[in-house]
């Protein structure tokens, strides 16, 4: 199984294709993630992991979409991301976007698309609760987070890739 740990930063995974746009002797390679293609041939990974990248990068849908090409066919794509109602997400100069769970159903569903060509799949969505927002069940936190902020801090999904 041949895994890609994308914007890697310091977090070097032993047995992993370890990229960043930092360059650091211990990375598999580095290269700027807003120009694409991607120095990388189609259909190489099995897994794809980045934790607090896509939300740095100029256009999440492109990286998503150059993701898929680097990906095998039923590949995982997992992704941590800050939600939109935490104030971590606001905290980082740097940040450039902001989601919700909405944002990867609508990316799964092609709700905006005139070609539906259906190219991921949700395997999972969860919603990272804060430590005040652990006190509510998922159901009533996920509904009181409507009115109140700073009950979720992050969304972590896994998609597979459909080819």
């Amino acid at each position: 199984m041949k895994k890609l740990n994308f914007g890697c930063g310091a977090d070097i995974k032993a047995g992993w294709d370890n990229v960043d746009v930092q360059e650091n002797e211990k990375l598999t390679k580095s290269f700027d993630f807003n120009e694409f293609p991607y120095p990388i041939k189609n259909d190489t990974y099995d897994y794809v992991y980045l934790k607090d990248v896509l939300e740095h990068l100029d256009e999440p849908d492109k990286v998503i979409e150059e993701l898929k090409r680097i990906s095998k066919k039923d590949a995982i794509i997992e992704i941590i991301v800050p939600h939109y109602q935490n104030k971590g997400a606001y905290s980082d100069l740097q940040h450039k976007h902001y989601f919700n769970e909405v944002a990867f159903e609508m990316l799964v569903e092609q709700k905006n698309a005139i070609n539906k060509t259906k190219k991921f799949e949700i395997v999972e969505l969860n919603l990272t609760p804060t430590s005040v927002g652990r006190f509510f069940p998922s159901v009533i936190r996920k509904n009181l987070s409507l009115f109140f902020r700073g009950l979720i801090s992050q969304i972590h999904i896994k998609l597979r890739v459909i080819k």
